[in-house]
């Protein structure tokens, strides 16, 4: 029984400082570089949760432990302990895994991609110049923003003029001037 015990509080100690201390970084990070450049990265912006997170196995390791010490409590052997154990472990963790994900589902994002304004329209705020870069002010997913641009043919675009943005180049935008 001592075994099991020590399996339950083992677990309980790194679930709570998994809680308290730290988190998982669980989140799919797409394919990489496969931008104009190699450097517009294709992240997945939206928190999961894996089956194989630090809480979930230590919560199935919490479940066999305590289960499995209340089984031999009562007299079971320690094949039935341990079946008892693994059966209450594995509920436990898919019943946290669910938790968890509903959590994560509820956590909101501000980042937008830069690939969101392709297609957009903005007005420049600092001139562009032949060859330079200048910045662009545009709403891009509700949210009005500022990045850096260049002109599209390497032509002047003047501060004040609205554009279109055609493609990125990494975190830049490439624009072409609305007549």
């Amino acid at each position: 029984m001592l075994i099991f015990l020590a399996i339950a509080l083992g677990s309980f100690i790194l679930i709570a400082s998994s809680f308290l201390f730290g988190h998982d970084h669980d989140t799919d990070h797409g394919d990489a570089g496969h931008g104009v450049d190699g450097h517009d990265i294709g992240h997945d912006l939206e928190p999961t949760i894996s089956f194989f997170s630090i809480k979930v196995i230590a919560t199935l390791t919490m479940g066999f432990g305590a289960a499995g010490a209340i089984a031999r409590q009562y007299g079971a052997d320690y094949l039935i302990s341990s079946l008892i154990g693994l059966g209450v472990g594995l509920v436990l963790s898919l019943l946290m895994y669910f938790l968890l994900d509903i959590i994560y589902k509820q956590q909101a994002s501000s980042l937008v991609q830069t690939s969101a304004a392709v297609g957009q329209t903005g007005i420049v705020q600092t001139g562009i110049t032949p060859g330079g870069a200048g910045e662009v002010s545009l709403n891009v997913a509700g949210q009005y923003l500022t990045y850096l641009a260049k002109s599209a043919g390497g032509k002047d675009i003047p501060k004040g003029r609205t554009v279109k943005v055609v493609s990125t180049v990494g975190s830049e935008l490439v624009v072409e001037e609305v007549s």
